[in-house]
């Protein structure tokens, strides 16, 4: 029998995760775990059962404001999950099409965290 091996949680490093809470749980609308008060850590639901969670850990100070992890979420309407993205606070970075139509946007939410949506090729 293999060893489980399975991503469980995207964690982001925060100085105020409360605010990041606030913008990931309205725009993916779930809900948050309560705060943690031990751990420092506030946890949101899966979407899906078994589903993949974001946490938040307050920390001090963020080591980078650059980050190499950033979240895909795939999407049905990018330009309407964009307002969304943007009325909550996101930032718009750039816009990708690629000759074949395949099509992603890269934001920064609130933090500068980055994260792209696309709609799943194909579908």
């Amino acid at each position: 029998m293999k060893p489980r091996i399975q991503i469980t949680t995207v964690m982001f490093n925060s100085e105020r995760p409360e605010e990041l809470v606030k913008f990931w749980s309205e725009f993916l609308d779930v809900q948050a775990h309560p705060h943690n008060e031990k751990t420092e850590h506030i946890w949101l639901l899966p979407q899906e059962p078994n589903g993949i969670k974001l946490g938040f850990q307050r920390v001090a100070k963020k080591h980078h404001q650059d980050t190499e992890i950033h979240i895909d979420i795939a999407v049905d309407d990018l330009d309407l999950i964009e307002a969304k993205a943007v009325s909550l606070g996101a930032q718009v970075i750039s816009r990708t099409r690629l000759d074949f139509g395949f099509e992603w946007r890269i934001l920064h939410d609130p933090q500068g965290n980055p994260f792209c949506i696309y709609i799943p090729f194909g579908e």
